[in-house]
This record gives structure tokens, C-alpha cells and sequence, in this order.
């Protein structure tokens, strides 16, 4: 596991979408505690386990040699993950959004990524800035759409593979999961 690679867990309710922060770090978004970082590795009684490496999960890890600055790209995507992590909460509405509209990449999508890159851009050289409220890059999402944007953010809009082209706000796991498997990334696991 390494920095951006995207994790598919298929094992719960309408699956879950998270990224590798770093090897150690799994970054993701749910219900319980909103889009945060997590060791990779728990502790069940006297046994480890690993997240990433649970029943079916997969890992889809972008063609990060095509990239010519593939460790300052990973470097801002963590950097973006921070100040998602610093302001958003988990969307029970936005997780019922995920049902209704289009999750292709349109310009209801491309208006609400020119808002967040705003926000991220004026707030970038003091990130502790994100967490006060009316600062956060993004206030609510779901597991997916907290990994699209991360990475929406981190590269430019034509970009790809690496721009992922969905609206975070109308891509279930399962979408992301396809168009990632059609787009060039490598599932390593």
C-alpha cells in the first residue's frame, strides 16, 4: 500500500471507498467519524489485522510513472486530505444524494470543485485555517466523494488519468470502483 492508492472494501453495506495516506495510514470517510485518518493495522484481542487487507478488498493505485512530479503530487494529496480532514463531516443527506442524479462530470460538478479549490487555495498557507468553521475546503461528504475530490484537487481538471471525472457528490463506491478499473489504474491487489 502506498500514498493515493484507493481501497474498494466490498464487505459492507453499499461497500466503502478509502485512500492510502501513506503505508501505515488508511484516510476515509463514515458515519461514526467523519473523514479521518486510521492505522492501517488493529488489534482484535491477541491478533493484528490489517484494514487494507481485509476479505476482498482491492486496491487501484494510479499510473503514478506517467507522473513527472509523482512524489510532489502525492505529497499535495496528502496535504489536501489534511484540510479535508480538518473541516468535513460525514453527510448522512449526502449519502442519500448519492441515489439521485448523474455521477459523470458535468458543470454542476465542475461549479462545486471551482468553489472547494477556492476555498483550498485561499486557506493552503495556514492550514490549521480549515478546521474553524467557515474555512473548510468542504463541509459534509461521503467516503467517495471525500477521495474524488482529494484527488480533483491535486491534479488539474484534464489531468488523467489522475483527475478522477465524477461528481464526488453522485458517485457511490461502486462507481468509483468501474471508472477506475477503465481508466488506467493498476488494481494490485
Amino acid at each position: 500500500m502506498e500514498t493515493g492508492d484507493i481501497l474498494y472494501f466490498p464487505n459492507r453495506p453499499f461497500h466503502h471507498i478509502g485512500m492510502a495516506y501513506d503505508a501505515r495510514t488508511v484516510i476515509h470517510a463514515n458515519h461514526k467519524k467523519n473523514f479521518h485518518k486510521t492505522s492501517d493495522q488493529y488489534e482484535t484481542g491477541s491478533q493484528s489485522f490489517y484494514m487494507s487487507e481485509g476479505a476482498g478488498v482491492e486496491h487501484f493505485r494510479p499510473p503514478w510513472a506517467k507522473c513527472s512530479n509523482a512524489d510532489a503530487r502525492k505529497a499535495e494529496l496528502q496535504r489536501v486530505a489534511d484540510a479535508i480532514v480538518a473541516g468535513a463531516e460525514y453527510g448522512k443527506y449526502r449519502a442519500v444524494r448519492l441515489f439521485a442524479g448523474d455521477s459523470a462530470f458535468g458543470p454542476e460538478a465542475f461549479t462545486r470543485l471551482m468553489k472547494y479549490r477556492e476555498r483550498y487555495e485561499m486557506g493552503k498557507a495556514t492550514p490549521d485555517r480549515f478546521s474553524q468553521p467557515g474555512n473548510e475546503v468542504i463541509k459534509t461528504v461521503t467516503c467517495s466523494e471525500a477521495v474524488i475530490i482529494a484527488y480533483q484537487l491535486t491534479f488539474p481538471l484534464g489531468e488523467r488519468p489522475f483527475f478522477i471525472n465524477l461528481d464526488g457528490a453522485h458517485a457511490m463506491p461502486n462507481t468509483l470502483r468501474t471508472w477506475l478499473k477503465a481508466s488506467g489504474w493498476q488494481k494490485t491487489r
